[in-house]
């Protein structure tokens, strides 16, 4: 019996990806014609034009957590407020607890990823630097 269960799940499962494939290869095929049309465009226009220098624009997933500019305002304002440097673990259950999400170690994860990005944006600007380590977690402070 347990057998069935476990074959019916893993067939579903199957299902889904496949259909997500599938679906995401029309995607492709319906964008590389939109591309071929706008590529046959431009040679009118510009004849001149190489379209291999022509580089993909970095298509970036938005942050559903934050709103936009929200990250480096929190870390500061949590680094200014902290009497000790602070992880990026710290971090990111400081904005979990913030944003009231649940904290299990898959929000955390997510949560903690986009405050790492930030945090060496914010560090390659000068405003924060490297605290002492904290084990094997980086620690972050104001500079």
């Amino acid at each position: 019996m347990a057998e069935s269960i476990v074959v019916s799940g893993l067939v579903a499962k199957h299902r889904e990806i496949a259909g997500r494939i599938d679906h995401h290869c029309k995607e492709i095929e319906r964008l590389g014609a939109g591309l071929a049309h706008l590529d046959a465009t431009l040679k009118l226009f510009a004849p001149d034009l190489d379209l291999r220098s022509l580089k993909p624009k970095v298509h970036r997933q938005r942050n559903v957590v934050f709103r936009p500019g929200e990250v480096p305002r929190f870390i500061l304002d949590a680094l200014r407020e902290a009497v000790r440097p602070l992880t990026g673990h710290a971090l990111a259950e400081q904005a979990v607890a913030l944003k009231g999400l649940d904290s299990s170690p898959e929000a955390l994860r997510a949560v903690q990823k986009s405050l790492t990005t930030a945090l060496k944006s914010i560090a390659g600007k000068g405003t924060i630097t490297e605290g002492p380590m904290q084990g094997q977690a980086r620690t972050w402070r104001i500079a």
